[in-house]
């Protein structure tokens, strides 16, 4: 009996959405945007609108794409098509193991959370339960993992939402009897609005940058939406508003509260720059209420990005760039064996994170951030390519257009080199263990190629 190989259609439209908003919506807004802030003060608003202008063309160039090949692979089979069978190659294999490192961060980081409730639960058997639990979700049916998922988002959707308006009130009206209104001095009381000058400003667009890290997972179900060409260009356009809306409001409102210095970074509960705004405020049990959401926000993340790694790995396979057995799937549509080796790699990255988080576990980040600006970089190329083959074919446009290009796709494959280069100062594992990954990455493919030298492929479907 032939084994059963293909994925179901059962994404509605509002969990595309949401699984691209999963990656982008994490941490690194309600943890990490502390050390955005120091680096713009104020400012850091404008960082945020040049780094979600990037995504936004990211965004645009994987629905416009997606859209007409709604594949097992996304982007990366798209580029298989268009840039050939190394693009298609490096495109894959780089978006899936970017995708299971940061899994195994993100369920490290949800255990480091649940010590703030069970300060005696070790870190290892944290994440143990929390990995359990992710792959759980993973192994079940497609329809069950959009639902977790789909909820998952909207909490930190509420959340944030539930933030602003707070901010909000406190800014313009105060709390009677309590706080006055805040106002607008921190703005420009402690060293201006931009205190580090426009240096700092782009400094703090680069590591904002990687806060949109994880967009690219809602191309990853366009093979299981029911229907893409509708759907894709949809969450596109909601996802990428909904994410420039939240990072520039809650960012907004954080370094209007208080005073910019106040927000420093780190990696517990309470440094994090909601929790002082909030406690700030006089707002009860704030470190409570935001390791809450810190927690959802770990575990959506975890759980988009090992969906988004199985189902290129599970791509890969198809093309024989993987072991065969990953391309099999179960009876409900999940590839069950894709899962299991995405998990893997989760399971070697959340060791490396509990026993070598000052040492190897920082450059496997490193490669990480190297692999996000890869994926967009080959977003944008395959892009162009893509709009050039089917114009010279006559075909029709597509259901959603990347406004600007070819020039945009220049612009944002400049930046992504700029950010890259500013890494050095700011990041430099990025240099020091990315550049290797990405050498090994291209000898992989080499090797590959040397015992499938007859390989080609297939031209890909168009439409639902």
């Amino acid at each position: 009996m032939e084994k059963r190989t293909h994925l179901d259609r059962r994404l509605s439209s509002g969990q595309v959405a949401m699984i691209g908003l999963s990656g982008a919506l994490g941490t690194g807004l309600f943890l990490g945007s502390g050390t955005t802030i120091e680096l713009a003060g104020p400012a850091t608003v404008i960082s945020y609108v040049i780094a979600g202008s990037l995504a936004l063309a990211i965004v645009w160039a994987l629905a416009e794409m997606v859209s007409v090949h709604p594949v097992p692979g996304g982007h990366g089979a798209v580029a298989g098509q268009y840039l050939g069978t190394c693009g298609g190659y490096i495109a894959r294999w780089n978006f899936g193991i970017q995708s299971f490192v940061a899994v195994g961060a993100e369920v490290v980081a949800t255990a480091t959370y649940l010590q703030h409730w069970f300060p005696h639960l070790s870190l290892g058997l944290g994440t143990v339960f929390c990995s359990l639990f992710v792959l759980g979700l993973n192994f079940a049916t497609v329809r069950l993992y959009g639902s977790s998922e789909y909820w998952f988002s909207m909490i930190k959707v509420v959340a944030i939402c539930a933030f602003i308006l707070l901010g909000l009130s406190l800014i313009f009206t105060g709390w009677p009897g309590s706080n006055p209104p805040t106002g607008f001095a921190n703005l420009s009381a402690h060293g201006g609005f931009m205190p580090n000058g426009i240096g700092g400003i782009f400094l703090a667009a680069c590591m904002a940058v990687f806060s949109f890290g994880g967009i690219e997972n809602a191309s990853a179900g366009a093979a299981e939406s029911e229907h893409p060409e509708r759907d894709i260009p949809r969450a596109a356009h909601t996802m990428i508003w909904r994410l420039l809306i939240f990072y520039i409001l809650a960012v907004g409102v954080i370094v209007t509260m208080q005073p910019w210095q106040e927000t420093a970074a780190g990696g517990t509960v309470e440094t994090s720059p909601f929790v002082k705004a909030l406690d700030r405020a006089g707002v009860g049990a704030a470190g409570n209420i935001m390791n809450f959401i810190l927690i959802v926000a770990a575990l959506s993340a975890a759980n988009g990005c090992l969906y988004a790694s199985s189902r290129m790995i599970h791509s890969l396979a198809l093309d024989s760039m993987a072991p065969k057995i990953a391309a099999r799937t179960s009876a409900h549509g999940s590839p069950r064996v894709a899962v299991c080796i995405a998990g893997i790699g989760m399971v070697f990255a959340s060791l490396l994170a509990i026993f070598a988080a000052d040492s190897a576990f920082r450059y496997l980040m490193g490669c990480v951030i190297l692999a996000i600006l890869v994926t967009w970089i080959i977003v944008l190329l395959t892009h162009l390519r893509f709009r050039k083959v089917r114009k010279m074919q006559g075909k029709p446009d597509a259901p959603a257009r990347l406004w600007g290009a070819p020039a945009v796709n220049f612009l944002g494959i400049l930046a992504c080199i700029c950010v890259f280069a500013v890494l050095w100062r700011q990041i430099p594992a990025a240099w020091i263990a990315g550049i290797p990954y990405l050498i090994l990455l291209f000898c992989s493919y080499f090797l590959w190629r040397r015992f499938h030298p007859e390989y080609r492929p297939a031209a890909l479907p168009e439409g639902h």
